[in-house]
């Protein structure tokens, strides 16, 4: 028996790049919080509601490393949890000594835990854009990202900048998602099943 959170988004990234005052800043969860690494040690469920009443339940996923797909740092623990979305959150450490070698990391280690886990849709997010230096670098990561063709985004979860437009993206996605998994692949046979009518009878006994 294995337990898998059910969660519309993930939040994945390497360790301290923001995944829980990301998803305590867009949700009324209260994940723990601390400037060091593997703060988060369970994954964090919180609802981000959106305009006309509209939600979407994202989980913050404990911060994955290097081998996490052979089981270091609990990676299987964390990386199960990441099957059950259909987005992912791709929070990059913007302060990070190579944002764009932790991006290439995680979705290496997404690939070799489940093929399906590296095709599904994600948006790239810089966090901590507030910072001159993250700004100063935001361009090259930019394009770098876009000519992998995610869509990506800077943000800063402590200012809360960029954080609405990012929202609205993740909700493009996953309703691109939702509809993809709803509409049958072409070429696939369509199934007719009969309809089932209800009929009401009435039983009675006779004594004797």
């Amino acid at each position: 028996l294995e337990l898998k959170l059910i969660a519309d988004i993930g939040i994945v990234g390497v360790p301290n790049a923001g995944k829980s005052t990301l998803l305590s800043v867009v949700s009324a969860a209260r994940p723990k919080i601390g400037d060091y690494p593997f703060t988060t040690l369970q994954p964090n469920l919180g609802v981000v509601a959106l305009d006309d009443y509209e939600t979407m339940v994202l989980a913050d996923i404990p911060g994955l490393i290097e081998g996490a797909s052979a089981g270091v740092g609990l990676g299987h623990d964390f990386l199960r949890h990441i099957e059950r979305t259909r987005v992912l959150i791709h929070l990059l450490d913007g302060m990070a000594t190579d944002p764009l070698q932790d991006y290439a990391m995680i979705n290496d280690e997404l690939a070799l835990y489940n093929p399906d886990l590296a095709n599904k849709p994600q948006v790239v997010v810089l966090n901590k854009i507030d910072l001159p230096d993250v700004q100063a670098l935001e361009p090259l990561v930019r394009e770098a990202i876009s000519a992998a063709g995610h869509p990506f985004m800077a943000i800063s979860a402590v200012t809360g900048e960029g954080i609405r437009p990012m929202l609205y993206e993740v909700k493009r996605l996953l309703a691109a998602a939702t509809t993809a998994a709803t509409t049958p692949a072409e070429g696939a046979p369509i199934v007719i099943r009969p309809r089932v009518e209800e009929r009401a009878f009435t039983i009675t006994r006779e004594d004797g």
